[in-house]
């Protein structure tokens, strides 16, 4: 391909980039690298028309190219549809190696998105660990899970890796703006995000995230906490988490982990507790609490019967029920006498080996 002086003003950058944040004093080092040696590698843009151009791979040398003061950046014109051109640079994003963890899941939903796959990430992260059990056992795939294969094929990453980044990508979201807010270093390490996920209650993962950071924990003591954590009663789980308490694991891979509070800290542990089982009983008597649980388990209660409308209609003519969950043909029934007959017309149903035709439609 021939590469070619473009207008740096003429390029704008790709709105399907993974990357959410840029390290300011590594660009501005590479533009001091620029302002010396010229852009060494040029990037990959295709044409908008207008004589204006979109970055495909290459956005941290353009702003580095803006910061050094070029008029000009060489480039690579290539002639791809916006579909190829998003699947092309998020592919070539996720494979660099300064991208975090965060990034290259959120990189890899968008790849999914944008060949028809839209489960969330911790879904697709557990489809894709349950590919990976039936191909070690030669077992056939659905067609989704091969078209999610296939997918994970053209990424050219491994299909582990892949399903560590999906996971890290679906811990809770102010975890991932606190985690994307800090820089590098700060950050920690990329494998406890996965292990995070793990954690299906949303208050328990942040509260775990809280631990983890406060005390520093490397990504052996982190793995083994949050694997530990899940496991042991609520009122412990609390007087562990609480900030300031230090707390030891112990243990080994063999007999397994645990974890302990130092000796000289039992009291404010025990104290703790107290603290919070008497916070706890205050706060589920507030009438708001009340009242904020009776509309938590309304919505939960209607997101299943919407869930199962299809399945509704009338028990006695077969007419499907409407979106207030009655019919208009027999609306003199009650519910109660309603799903009597449902009871009765399931038993008769049972006994039959002919369809009644009235609830066939």
């Amino acid at each position: 391909m021939e590469i070619v002086q473009i207008p740096v003003k003429k390029v704008s950058p790709s709105a399907f980039q993974p990357r959410e944040t840029f390290d300011k004093e590594a660009i501005e080092e590479l533009a001091d690298s620029i302002k010396e040696f010229d852009l060494l590698n040029p990037i990959l843009v295709r044409s908008t028309g207008d004589d204006s151009f979109q970055i495909i791979a290459g956005e941290r040398r353009w702003r580095a190219a803006q910061f050094a003061g070029l008029k000009n950046i060489y480039a690579i014109v290539k002639d791809v549809d916006d579909s190829r051109q998003r699947i092309e640079s998020l592919i070539e994003n996720i494979h660099r190696k300064d991208l975090y963890m965060i990034e290259k899941g959120r990189g890899v939903i968008e790849i999914f998105r944008a060949e028809g796959i839209v489960q969330g990430p911790k879904v697709l992260a557990n489809i894709i660990n349950s590919i990976q059990r039936k191909k070690s056992k030669d077992l056939s795939l659905i067609p989704t899970e091969e078209k999610i294969d296939e997918i994970c094929s053209k990424i050219h990453i491994k299909s582990n890796t892949i399903r560590l980044w999906l996971e890290a990508a679906s811990v809770e979201p102010d975890i991932i703006m606190e985690e994307l807010g800090k820089s590098i270093e700060d950050r920690i390490p990329e494998r406890v995000l996965s292990r995070l996920s793990t954690i299906s209650d949303p208050d328990l993962q942040r509260s775990t995230y809280a631990k983890i950071v406060e005390q520093e924990m490397g990504k052996d003591q982190a793995s083994k906490f949050v694997s530990q954590i899940k496991k042991i009663p609520r009122e412990q789980q609390e007087a562990v988490l609480t900030l300031g308490i230090p707390i030891e694991i112990i243990g080994d891979a063999k007999d397994g982990y645990s974890i302990e509070v130092p000796r000289k800290e039992i009291e404010a542990v025990k104290k703790a507790i107290e603290i919070g089982k008497k916070k706890k009983a205050e706060i589920l008597t507030k009438p708001i609490i009340i009242e904020r649980g009776k509309h938590r388990r309304n919505v939960q209660a209607h997101s299943k019967i919407i869930d199962l409308l299809d399945d509704l209609f009338c028990p006695w003519c077969g007419n499907k029920g409407d979106t207030h969950l009655r019919w208009s043909c027999h609306s003199d029934e009650t519910l109660e006498e309603a799903k009597d007959q449902c009871k009765e017309n399931h038993e008769d149903a049972s006994k039959r080996d002919e369809v009644d035709k009235r609830f066939m439609k």
